[in-house]
């Protein structure tokens, strides 16, 4: 393109922008430029903490804590349990807590590693309160 031709064409183009400039003005024509948002995508991080197992001493019988709690969830003890828990080795059980009240009795969810049942441990004291 030559220097006349281009200079032609500056001239067109800025007559336009005046021309549309003076439409704008007047209310005649519009032109909708839209919102610019931005976003911050927040981000979880997710701390995944080892599984706890209860193994029955001097065997390979072993059961993790989260399947402990599906079977009492599922067994006697039910929806009732507290975040209270230990394993005994010995008999190869897990003592879970119970949110239950009986006076004199301390009960827990007692699930046994091998069989893989669960039933509710009243632990009383046989005292009767004065």
């Amino acid at each position: 393109m030559n220097k006349k031709g281009s200079t032609s064409i500056f001239f067109i183009i800025l007559a336009l922008l005046v021309f549309g400039g003076y439409l704008m003005k007047k209310g005649i024509i519009t032109i909708n430029i839209p919102s610019v948002t931005t976003t911050t995508i927040g981000l979880t991080t997710t701390t995944i903490f080892p599984e706890e197992f209860c193994q029955k001493k001097d065997t390979d019988i072993k059961l993790s804590l989260s399947e402990a709690k599906d079977i009492a969830f599922l067994g006697e003890c039910g929806d009732r349990l507290k975040d209270t828990y230990i394993c005994n080795e010995v008999t190869g059980t897990w003592w879970i807590n119970l949110d239950i009240e009986k006076e004199g009795c301390n009960p827990a969810c007692v699930i046994n590693v091998e069989t893989k049942t669960a039933e509710i441990n009243w632990r009383c004291t046989g005292l009767i309160p004065m």
